[in-house]
C-alpha cells in the first residue's frame, strides 16, 4: 500500500481539509490535478495526495526532483471568498502552517526564506506552489500545492542539489511515517487558512517575520530582468518582498518577476525538493 488511506481518512474527520481526498500511485502533477477538480466542481478542502510525481512543477517553471516512496507530493483545493489580488498571501500563509508543521518533527532550526521555501538549518526541506482558477474576473479557488522531503538521504538528492536540500530524516536521524507528516501538514494548513479568513494577513505576516530566515540579510534579487541589491527590510502588507537599496524608500518585489540570487553569485538560485 502505498499510504494508508484508512487513516488519513480517519484524522480527516470533522475537518474542512480531507472531506475528499484521492491518493493516487503515480502522477504528472497534484497541482494539475487539483486544478482540473476545481473546474468540475469539487467542494473545498478536496485532498490530492501522490506517492511519484513525474513532471512535478515548481514556481518560474523549474522542474522538481519526486522519487517514489520517500516524500510528500500534495495538493490542497480551497475556495476562499477573497479577491484575486489578495491571492498572493496564499503562499506565505502555506509557508508558515508547513514551518509549524515540520517543527512538531524537528523542533530546531525551523525557517522560511520567501516566497515559498521552508528549510531546517538553512537547506530547504519544503517547496510551495499555489496556483488560482478564476472565473472571469472572480477567484474561484486556489490549490497549494507542497512538497516535502521526508525519508530522502543525501545520496539520494540529485547531486547538483545536495548541499543545498535537505529532509525530515536528514535532520532528525530518524524515519518518520508520512501519514503522520501528512496529517500535522493538513492541520496546520487547516489551522492557518482558519485564521487567514477570519482575521486577514496580518496574524500571517506575523508569524512568518518570526520564522524569516532573511530579516536584514544582505541580498541579490533579479527583478525585472535588472539584479537589485539592498538588506531584506520585511514582507509588506500583501506579501511582497520590501528591500532596503540605500534609496530611502523600500523597492517592493512580487513573487512572480523576482528570484533570490545566491549571495555573490551571478546565477538563479535552482529549487531543489518536491514539486507540483
Amino acid at each position: 500500500m502505498v499510504f494508508d488511506e484508512a487513516a488519513l481518512r480517519s484524522g480527516f474527520a470533522g475537518k474542512r481539509i480531507g472531506g475528499r481526498l484521492q491518493v493516487v500511485p503515480e502522477i504528472d502533477s497534484t497541482n494539475r490535478l487539483a486544478l482540473s477538480l476545481a473546474r468540475e466542481g469539487a467542494p473545498e478542502g478536496t485532498v490530492v495526495l501522490a506517492d511519484l510525481q513525474t513532471a512535478g512543477r515548481g514556481r518560474l517553471k523549474r522542474v522538481w526532483q519526486s522519487p517514489p516512496g520517500r516524500n510528500l507530493y500534495t495538493s490542497i483545493l480551497l475556495r476562499p471568498a477573497i479577491a484575486p489580488s489578495e491571492a498572493s498571501g496564499m503562499t506565505l500563509m502555506a509557508g508558515v502552517a508547513v514551518a509549524e508543521a515540520i517543527r512538531e518533527f524537528c523542533p530546531q532550526g525551523v525557517g522560511l526564506k520567501w516566497p515559498n521555501d521552508v528549510r531546517i538549518g538553512g537547506r530547504k526541506v519544503c517547496g510551495i506552489l499555489a496556483e488560482t482558477y478564476l472565473k472571469g474576473s472572480a477567484l474561484a479557488a486556489v490549490v497549494l500545492g507542497i512538497g516535502v522531503n521526508v525519508n530522502m538521504p543525501r545520496d539520494k538528492f540529485d547531486p547538483a542539489h545536495r548541499e543545498t536540500a535537505t529532509s525530515l530524516f536528514e535532520a532528525t536521524g530518524k524515519e518518520l511515517a508520512r501519514e503522520a507528516v501528512a496529517l500535522a501538514l493538513y492541520a496546520s494548513v487547516e489551522r492557518w487558512y482558519g485564521i487567514f479568513l477570519r482575521e486577514g494577513f496580518a496574524p500571517v505576516r506575523r508569524r512568518w517575520l518570526t520564522l524569516s530566515e532573511m530579516e536584514g540579510q544582505l541580498i541579490r534579487v533579479l527583478f525585472r530582468d535588472e539584479v537589485r541589491e539592498g538588506r531584506v527590510a520585511g514582507i509588506d502588507h500583501d506579501g511582497a518582498l520590501l528591500l532596503s537599496d540605500g534609496s530611502g524608500t523600500p523597492l517592493r518585489i512580487t513573487a512572480g518577476d523576482a528570484t533570490i540570487m545566491k549571495d555573490g553569485a551571478g546565477k538563479k538560485e535552482v529549487e531543489h525538493a518536491a514539486g507540483h
